[in-house]
């Protein structure tokens, strides 16, 4: 929901240079989210925070995460294997209660440089079904696993530091389809996650698959 659509990657740099390097990070209008983020783990959809998208809400209490990570292997839930069976009641399209769920919260300031552009937030990887916020409203949401998802959050930011806060429900109605013969780590953040700024006058050229 919302997504821009899929594309082939590449990125937008000031300076022939910076180009032949093939490193994203040289690009004046590409910004790393990874790092730690603030994580709130909880084994069942009812146990989840309702209100996770909030500015004001207090996560000092909230572990820390890096991403990109598995959940799994820094202390959050199990890794299981499963092959025909499924990991939740068999009644699709619903997946029951024992579903876990992972709550990110992230804040990062947008170049002032970047006023007179279109910015968009970029997901290497989400296994599972996510709700992307950014300062307490909805942008979108995705729930195809292991492909990039890419939100466009112009509308949405301030100046200042801004909040990205995202949902991951473990499984989904989509688990049916990609679910049996998986060693199911909860890859979140399985690849990096940067936000990208693009020149509105080339807005047009790149508009068919977003900007990256």
């Amino acid at each position: 929901m919302n997504k821009e659509k899929p594309r082939a990657n590449f990125m937008v740099f000031d300076h022939a240079g910076e180009v032949s390097a093939e490193d994203y990070s040289r690009s004046s209008y590409y910004q790393s989210l990874n790092g730690n983020w603030k994580f709130w783990y909880a084994d069942k959809t009812s146990a989840r925070p309702m209100e996770f998208f909030r500015p004001d809400l207090d996560d000092n209490e909230w572990k820390d995460i890096k991403v990109p990570s598995n959940w799994e292997l820094q202390g959050f839930g199990l890794p299981v294997f499963t092959n025909i069976t499924y990991m939740f009641p068999r009644n699709p399209p619903f997946v029951g209660d024992n579903n876990p769920v992972g709550t990110y919260r992230k804040t990062f300031t947008v170049p002032a440089a970047w006023s007179n552009k279109e910015v968009l937030v970029h997901f290497g990887s989400i296994t599972g079904c996510a709700f992307v916020y950014v300062n307490g409203q909805k942008v979108g949401m995705s729930k195809a696993s292991k492909t990039e998802a890419e939100f466009n959050i112009t509308r949405y930011l301030k100046p200042g530091q801004n909040l990205l806060a995202v949902q991951v429900f473990r499984w989904h109605d989509g688990s049916y389809l990609e679910d049996p013969g998986l060693l199911a780590f909860e890859r979140h953040r399985a690849r990096c996650i940067p936000v990208r700024a693009a020149q509105i006058d080339h807005l047009g050229l790149f508009r068919t698959g977003g900007i990256r």
